[in-house]
């Protein structure tokens, strides 16, 4: 018995000198997917999306984020096998009235989602950005795409993205606002975002909005380049960005939903550049795992 309050005494001071030195542990790193691997550029490297899963899995990565194709069934399989989690999903929703809003199969696979933590990404098109013409069928596919999301546990980010409807993070907040649905949140998209605003900075839109802020990617980039390959998507041991306030600013607002790293037009064998950049990524968050 004494041992026993020995051994509780002990604990409550050292409780005591944490809380009085002020001192609190890092935070845990977000979990790091890859997406878009090769995509655009298949070359001497080209790897198929089993062999990119493997390759994925014994590099560390988290997971990794794919399309709602028509290779989603077989390519889920895949990542089973592999055993690497998917993480992110996307699909296209056009705004046009009258059109049929997205592909038939979408909602089923949301619905085969179950179980599984992942944000399913809807990249708005079929109009000019923000053209008010496109919020009636934007905000009934979004509700039906959230009600589908909310009976498999799963949510829908929109997603920012250069030329289409949504291009502006402002709008799409405000999309969202008005969808006014639980499941239905937004991306954030470092490289669209350097893109359309260049060095505006974006920390005030994502502390106005932490709520609903569902997803984040990220990449290397070279600040006032207006290419994607080579420029705005690189590996994240290339360019000038720093990420340090963004990763400090997802901290401060307390985002903990995974990261993904986006590698569409990204050259060069994936096995060297994903290992670089997740090598940064741990770096980054002073040697912890990325999320693991």
């Amino acid at each position: 018995m004494r041992v026993k309050h020995l051994i509780a005494v002990l604990s409550a001071v050292a409780a005591c000198v944490t809380l009085s030195s002020g001192a609190e542990p890092a935070p845990k790193a977000q979990k790091l997917f890859a997406f878009c691997v090769e995509l655009g550029v298949p070359g001497p490297h080209h790897y198929s999306f089993a062999e990119q899963a493997k390759i994925l899995r014994q590099l560390g990565y988290d997971g990794v984020g794919m399309p709602i194709d028509a290779n989603f069934a077989e390519n889920l399989r895949a990542l089973d096998d592999a055993g690497l989690p998917l993480l992110n999903l996307w699909t296209g929703v056009d705004v046009r009235p009258d059109k049929v809003a997205y592909a038939p199969n979408v909602a089923e696979a949301i619905r085969a989602l179950k179980g599984r933590p992942v944000v399913v990404n809807t990249l708005m098109h079929g109009l000019k950005p923000g053209d008010p013409q496109g919020l009636p069928a934007a905000i009934k596919a979004l509700r039906a795409l959230g009600d589908a999301a909310a009976e498999a546990g799963v949510r829908i980010a929109v997603y920012h993205h250069t030329h289409d409807w949504t291009e502006h993070l402002e709008f799409t907040i405000d999309v969202v606002g008005k969808v006014n649905h639980p499941q239905v949140g937004y991306q954030f998209n470092l490289c669209h975002w350097l893109m359309v605003e260049g060095q505006r900075d974006f920390r005030p839109l994502l502390r106005q909005n932490p709520g609903k802020l569902f997803g984040v990617s990220i990449s290397g980039a070279t600040l006032g380049a207006k290419t994607w390959t080579n420029g705005l998507i690189r590996p994240l041991d290339e360019g000038d960005f720093d990420f340090r306030p963004l990763l400090a600013t997802l901290d401060e607002i307390g985002y903990r939903a995974p990261v993904g790293q986006q590698c569409f037009g990204v050259r060069g064998d994936p096995r060297d550049y994903l290992a670089r950049s997740i090598k940064v990524w741990r770096e980054l968050h002073r040697g912890a795992p990325s999320g693991k």
